[in-house]
């Protein structure tokens, strides 16, 4: 089961393969892959980059047509939420405080088109102490706005928040500025995001191929990989899985990435993690509170929850080497039943995120 799911994950990547570009290349996309990988693309919202290389490709309309009906509701989604971002900066600043705009529009509006890029909610981080006055004025008015906002820069706080603030260019939409992370900050970022949910998007990967590929001239790698040791190896070990799987260019970056050597197990962990229809994201799941007063679906709750080689690697703080996983994977999986028995009933009984 597991090459099975191997080979779907394959699949997956190789209709994204360079689907990020301006202009991607399809002479190497196969029908067969693409009308397979089409239910998991869906499901993991890289719909739209798999109709945006596959239009030039010969493959019938019909095919393409969910591909292109998820495209265009992104985009429409995606509209929706950019119209947003300029009223919560409106807020925040008129309370003395400066976000940084990360990961969604951040990110989306580096590809060729609206739409191939979704994202579900604004993020925006602020300074800790600024937490309380920026949740004080989110709330304000008579409109809610969908901002996620993070106190602090929980992958980057190997760094000082200021001087990511200071960083940060001011980046024009509609007729706002907005400030959003620099090159460099957004790709480790980005990159240590994607490794502590498991991997599990595809697009994800494609946002860091896009960043390497489109960076400016003035890139500076040492700002990348400056900090903790330990997130840059795995930050480096994200870029490398990007060239791997979807033939991300790594030209230009120091040789301590273009040769990182993968660990081999984990290629097969991601790619069996793109093909597991089983897999519940984080923000879909039922609140375990809610799980263990039902004892039936307890055990399908259990498995759902229980963290991928990846993910478990990045909670442990552990190196990307070639040890096994499944001490990792339980030393994870018991901090997490130690966390959720001592946690008191409000929070224990509260959504996951």
């Amino acid at each position: 089961m597991s090459t099975s799911r191997e080979a779907q994950g394959r699949q997956i990547g190789r209709v994204l393969c360079g689907a990020w570009r301006a202009r991607p290349d399809a002479a190497g996309l196969q029908a067969i892959d693409l009308l397979e990988a089409s239910p998991l693309l869906l499901r993991s919202g890289s719909a739209g980059l798999a109709w945006w290389r596959a239009r030039a490709s010969g493959v019938p309309a019909s095919a393409l047509k969910p591909l292109h009906d998820a495209f265009a509701l992104h985009a429409l989604h995606g509209s929706v939420l950019e119209a947003k971002i300029p009223a919560a900066f409106e807020r925040l600043r008129a309370r003395g405080v400066e976000p940084l705009l990360g990961k969604g529009w951040a990110v989306a509006r580096l590809y060729p088109r609206s739409g191939l890029r979704p994202y579900g909610d604004v993020d925006l981080y602020v300074r800790p102490r600024d937490e309380p006055a920026a949740r004080a004025a989110l709330e304000e008015g008579h409109e809610a706005l969908p901002v996620d906002l993070h106190r602090g820069l929980a992958e980057l706080d190997d760094r000082p928040f200021d001087d990511v603030l200071a960083r940060g260019p001011l980046v024009r939409l509609g007729d706002a500025e907005v400030r959003v992370l620099a090159p460099e900050d957004h790709l480790r970022l980005l990159a240590l995001h994607l490794l502590r949910h498991g991997a599990w998007r595809p697009v994800w990967l494609c946002d860091l191929a896009l960043i390497v590929e489109t960076r400016p001239p003035d890139f500076d790698w040492e700002v990348f990989l400056a900090g903790d040791p330990v997130r840059t190896d795995a930050a480096a070990c994200a870029l490398r899985l990007a060239a791997e799987l979807l033939g991300a260019d790594l030209a230009g970056a120091p040789p301590r990435i273009r040769q990182r050597a993968l660990p081999r197990w984990l290629v097969p962990a991601v790619l069996r993690q793109w093909s597991d229809t089983r897999f519940e994201p984080h923000g879909t799941r039922t609140p375990m509170a809610a799980e263990a007063r039902r004892p039936a679906p307890l055990l399908r709750a259990l498995r759902a929850r229980w963290p991928n080689a990846v993910e478990a690697t990045v909670g442990r703080r552990g190196p990307f080497n070639e040890l096994p996983r499944l001490p990792f994977q339980i030393a994870e999986c018991l901090c997490r039943t130690l966390r959720f028995v001592r946690s008191p009933p409000a929070i224990a009984t509260a959504p996951e995120r």
